[in-house]
């Protein structure tokens, strides 16, 4: 295996960019398709990309969440037949009903794929529930199935909102959600109270439980960094600027504080982009092609990578993130994804791309994530066509949730930062 990049691209439009994005999507749908369980329907955490099989057997919610997202994606692009799809969603919704486990309409976050029981300890975990729902709600919408509608119903009206966002009810006048809960020790000590991934959680209770306090929207902290000429909320980790930005429709909107979230989304993705092309650390292969630090596999183990803001840099990238990011950078995330395929050929799998690439370490990934596909697989389709957005968005919960904080349309005139657009 050699990871010397063969060749650095410069930052112009692919001749094979789209056919690429195409490609990559394909390859995301083949691994929810083929890395689910075929009787519980449940999608494994992780799976070897250059082997053909493996021995994992921890599915994870929000993977699976991202899989009924896929199969929608799949009967529209032609991968699967509609019927086929159907069935396979109409299955996992089932057994995730019935099967896994789960407290106060909550899911663990990592259950064995066959029988839907908790492993690894592993938490109630509030925001990987709502990943589940919001790659529901998509399904629910795409397919129009009277099965499929009650199984999503059914699965809304069993989550017990307030239980996570008061512990149970031992902090009532709490506004921020807790991010878990055990069996053995209760829940979890850390809250979503800082700008994150977490949107989605938040705008799903506002439109789904009319009971939730709108100024839980205003309770979480929204920290903004600058570098180099841009402007954001908290940087980091790529992964948290995407999460949500897949499924809801933030683009030429503002919330009721004036926060303009798609661009703060595209101001992360180039900081992020900066800081590699910078490359304060020296490490080898970084370049105007070659970045994307966000939570993913390294040579010291899985890391949150991020930058500005928080910075945790190793030498590593995860390719998808910034390929996700092409609903943001469409011309950077597409130059970087035709580097990564013709300079790090042993990197390239039947999943598409390793999760991560050390250049200066000789070293890929041997695996491929589940959730880092799917977030790369709904970025490319809500650029090429808003996929995710236009079903999941026609969903009466989303739209609820994002109007109880006052959204509103508006012609932004810049990208300055987070409260950008005059």
């Amino acid at each position: 295996m050699t990871l010397v990049p063969l060749a650095l691209a410069s930052i112009t439009l692919p001749v094979q960019g789209e056919p690429l994005l195409d490609e990559l999507a394909h390859k995301a749908f083949d691994y929810f398709w083929e890395q689910s369980h075929p009787s519980t329907g449940f999608t494994k955490d992780r799976a070897a990309n250059f082997v053909s099989s493996d021995s994992y057997t921890t599915a994870s919610v929000a993977s699976t969440g991202f899989a009924l997202s896929a199969y929608a994606l799949g009967s529209e692009r032609g991968w699967t037949d509609r019927a086929s799809a159907l069935a396979r969603t109409q299955a996992t919704l089932y057994a995730l009903r019935t099967v896994w486990q789960k407290s106060h309409g909550w899911y663990y976050h990592f259950v064995d794929w066959r029988t839907g029981q908790r492993v690894w300890s592993s938490e109630v975990s509030s925001i990987d529930t709502a990943i589940l729902l919001m790659g529901a709600l998509t399904a629910e919408r795409y397919f129009q199935d009277p099965a499929v509608t009650s199984h999503v119903d059914a699965m809304l009206a069993a989550v017990d909102w307030s239980w996570m966002l008061t512990d149970g009810g031992s902090k009532p006048a709490s506004q921020t959600f807790c991010m878990g809960w055990k069996p053995e020790s209760g829940f979890l000590p850390y809250r979503w109270d800082t700008y994150s991934e977490l949107m989605g959680l938040y705008l799903l209770a506002l439109g789904h439980w009319p009971s939730m306090p709108a100024n839980c929207w205003t309770a979480w902290t929204r920290p903004q960094v600058s570098y180099d000429g841009y402007h954001m909320l908290v940087g980091g980790p790529l992964f948290m600027h995407q999460m949500s930005h897949v499924f809801f429709s933030f683009q030429n909107t503002r919330d009721g504080l004036g926060y303009d979230y798609w661009g703060e989304g595209r101001q992360a993705t180039l900081a992020n982009r900066k800081y590699c092309i910078n490359n304060p650390k020296h490490y080898a292969g970084f370049s105007d092609v070659f970045w994307g630090l966000s939570a993913g596999d390294t040579p010291d183990g899985y890391m949150a990578l991020g930058a500005p803001g928080n910075i945790v840099d190793n030498g590593t990238v995860v390719p998808t993130s910034a390929v996700a990011s092409v609903m943001f950078t469409p011309l950077e995330s597409q130059a970087a994804a035709a580097h990564f395929k013709s300079a790090y050929p042993s990197a390239y799998g039947k999943y598409g791309f390793a999760n991560g690439i050390n250049p200066g370490r000789n070293w890929r990934s041997p695996d491929v994530i589940g959730i880092d596909l799917g977030m790369m697989m709904l970025g490319i389709a809500d650029f090429q066509d808003h996929f995710a957005h236009r079903w999941f968005m026609s969903h009466p919960v989303p739209r609820t949730g994002m109007a109880r904080v006052g959204f509103k349309a508006y012609k932004p005139l810049g990208s300055s930062g987070p409260k950008s657009g005059g």
